[in-house]
């Protein structure tokens, strides 16, 4: 569904990812793995179009959408999540769903998905008129997951999903992660913890110093002595 070739993104002259390459099957959930400053969200960035590669190629069910708007790659079926989450704090809950379908038309479609998305976060159809900052921030990240979703993608991007939250709210957004890609979604998520995002998905790529190091099956990535000592504790 996806394909990434060569990509180099520089902040200026200074390169933060350098010829990476990565595919992402239909119906997958990849991870991106790597420390603070890896070039993690800088390669996620470049995917959604917010920020602009300085060579190399992005490829989406076929076609390259290395140039195309951020606007454009949401209407071919793209969103992403952002680390922070990025909500919009002085609007309510059923807001700022409705805002992650602002590219799309047919009120009747929307508010079909709109129920959709309640029945997977059923706290959020209870909190719907509650202001967004006054949330816990499961259930923020819990919202930018719904807001992602109301656009209607095939492919969605997660930054950090996991950023700042309880083992236990983890464990919980992470079998909705899965239930999500029962659904049909692919996902490409970017994680500092290695040992959660291994554990949920088929396929990771291992970033350092914005270059790719390593990329393989989970069980096979857990099985290394320097990712173990690096991400896993070991």
């Amino acid at each position: 569904m996806l394909k990434v070739e060569n990509l180099t993104v520089k902040y200026g002259v200074i390169p933060a990812v350098m010829n990476v390459s990565l595919t992402v099957g239909r119906g997958q959930i990849v991870a991106i793995l790597g420390a603070n400053g890896a070039g993690k969200t800088t390669t996620l960035k470049a995917i959604m179009g917010v920020l602009r590669p300085a060579s190399g190629q992005i490829s989406y069910q076929g076609e390259d959408i290395t140039h195309m708007s951020p606007s454009n790659r949401v209407r071919k079926g793209i969103a992403l999540v952002p680390e922070g989450r990025g909500i919009f704090n002085r609007l309510t809950v059923e807001e700022n769903l409705l805002l992650g379908a602002y590219s799309r038309s047919g009120n009747d479609v929307i508010m079909k998905d709109l129920k959709e998305v309640y029945a997977l976060f059923p706290r959020l159809e209870e909190r719907k008129k509650q202001i967004a900052g006054t949330l816990s921030g499961g259930e923020q990240q819990m919202l930018a997951l719904g807001r992602g979703l109301m656009s209607k993608p095939q492919l969605l991007l997660l930054d950090e999903p996991s950023l700042g939250l309880a083992p236990l709210v983890v464990r919980e957004l992470y079998a909705t992660i899965s239930r999500i890609r029962e659904q049909g979604v692919t996902i490409l998520l970017v994680e500092q913890s290695a040992a959660v995002a291994l554990g949920a998905s088929d396929y990771a790529y291992v970033l350092e110093s914005g270059s790719l190091k390593l990329s393989g099956k989970p069980e096979e990535l857990k099985s290394l002595e320097d990712v173990k000592r690096v991400y896993l504790g070991g």
